[in-house]
């Protein structure tokens, strides 16, 4: 036999228990008396038993009422919780976001707008998961991360990219180097020239030079002499006169450049943009939500430090 279970019946019969009196449970429960009353004598029809021994001045449980209460009040309580937990979620009062990263983004965008995150919502957890691309779109695809701020990569009918802004590739080298002697704008080729520093394979500013390289007609060889990890190790191997460097534009605010000059490639291969991936059949939780839209306000600040993009330019 199906039961027409109502909540708000039940949460009458817990407030009369527990108050001891109809009269302060109406209003605890905002109703009338007489309302409340009503309440009470629906869910005793619905059940078949009486619940409570009624007199002028006083409530008391019968043994049926007494059983029914220890059966629900823990489920009650439980149901209740369970509304206030995703209530929080939804007012972005609590939560956890995961996400994923490249190096540059965690770099620059990432502090930013985590540290504003904290201070509208202080109980959020984040955990950043700092990455290359493809690993990225794995992590994504195995739902180890709610989304990932990465580099614009072949489209996938799984995944969705909502662009933050553009980004492209900033030739880096010494103060009185050739390179900051060259009339115009730089190109792939000309940083070809020099011995390089670059980031490590799998990264995305290797694929994009790699690519680049490979569709240079007639580029000069290099000589490909360190091959690093991190950004500001590539730095501090450029300032120490070992060679040149290719780095993104948009880490290049947070890094040591002391002594460095930096020029933004004119190749439309040097430029990449940076953006929201997640996968299509995922909605983000108010929580990742909250913490795009603190990246879209932090990369319209960025945006502000970084050197102009440049004009796309064929190589003379």
């Amino acid at each position: 036999m199906a039961i027409n279970i109502k909540y708000r019946p039940l949460k009458a019969f817990l407030l009369a228990v527990d108050t001891g009196s109809f009269t302060h449970a109406a209003n605890h429960l905002g109703v009338t008396q007489p309302s409340f009353t009503a309440l009470i004598q629906d869910l005793e029809e619905v059940l078949g038993l009486r619940l409570f021994e009624r007199t002028t001045r006083s409530i008391s449980l019968t043994s049926a009422g007494q059983d029914f209460y220890a059966r629900v009040q823990r489920p009650i309580a439980d149901l209740e919780e369970a509304y206030r937990s995703l209530a929080d979620l939804a007012a972005v009062r609590r939560g956890n976001v995961a996400l994923g990263a490249l190096p540059s983004a965690a770099l620059t965008l990432l502090p930013a707008a985590t540290g504003t995150l904290r201070q509208a919502h202080p109980a959020l957890k984040v955990r950043v998961v700092e990455a290359h691309n493809d690993e990225l779109v794995a992590l994504l695809r195995t739902n180890q991360i709610e989304f990932a701020v990465a580099a614009q990569a072949e489209p996938a009918s799984d995944l969705t990219f909502t662009p933050l802004g553009e980004d492209c590739f900033c030739a880096v080298f010494p103060a009185g180097h050739p390179l900051g002697e060259a009339p115009g704008m730089l190109h792939w080729r000309d940083v070809l020239r020099y011995d390089l520093i670059l980031l490590s394979q799998g990264s995305h500013a290797r694929q994009q030079f790699d690519r680049a390289v490979r569709d240079e007609v007639g580029a000069p060889t290099t000589a490909l002499r360190y091959d690093v990890t991190h950004m500001g190790t590539a730095a501090g191997m450029v300032r120490q006169g070992l060679g040149v460097s290719v780095l993104p534009r948009l880490a290049l605010p947070e890094l040591n450049l002391s002594g460095l000059l930096c020029t933004p490639l004119c190749d439309a291969s040097a430029r990449r943009y940076i953006g929201v991936l997640h996968r299509r059949d995922r909605t983000l939780s108010p929580a990742a939500q909250a913490l795009v839209e603190q990246l879209e306000t932090a990369m319209a600040h960025i945006q502000q430090r970084l050197l102009p993009l440049p004009p796309i330019t064929a190589d003379a």
